[in-house]
């Protein structure tokens, strides 16, 4: 079992860059991105406190239980699923942005 950290997803969520996240945790770009990419080796629980205090969330939106895979898939393998999971995610919120964009210079 493997602990997955969510930031990116609930950052994106909030409208918040790395680099704004970063000056409100008065931390460097670097540590906010190497807890964002999950190669963080921990991760202090003030700054738990604090990444839910500037996102409005719950400890357990950002960190999430992620079984084994029983499949024999590797971790690589994992893990290019998982980006191509949040490419198509972003694609079809950006889709869905310019719909939106489009329908309402329509409606003016």
């Amino acid at each position: 079992m493997t602990v997955e950290v969510r930031l990116k997803e609930i950052r994106n969520e909030r409208g918040i860059s790395q680099n704004e996240l970063a000056r409100r945790l008065e931390m460097s770009l670097a540590n906010v991105q190497k807890i964002e990419y999950g190669k963080a080796k921990s991760i202090p629980l003030e700054t738990l406190d604090k990444l839910c205090q500037i996102l409005e969330c719950e400890v357990g939106d950002l960190l999430v239980r992620v079984p084994d895979s029983n499949d024999g898939s590797s971790k690589k393998e994992q893990k290019l699923v998982q980006v191509v999971d949040e490419v198509k995610e972003d694609k079809i919120s950006n889709f869905n942005s310019q719909s939106i964009n489009a329908n309402e210079m329509i409606a003016a």
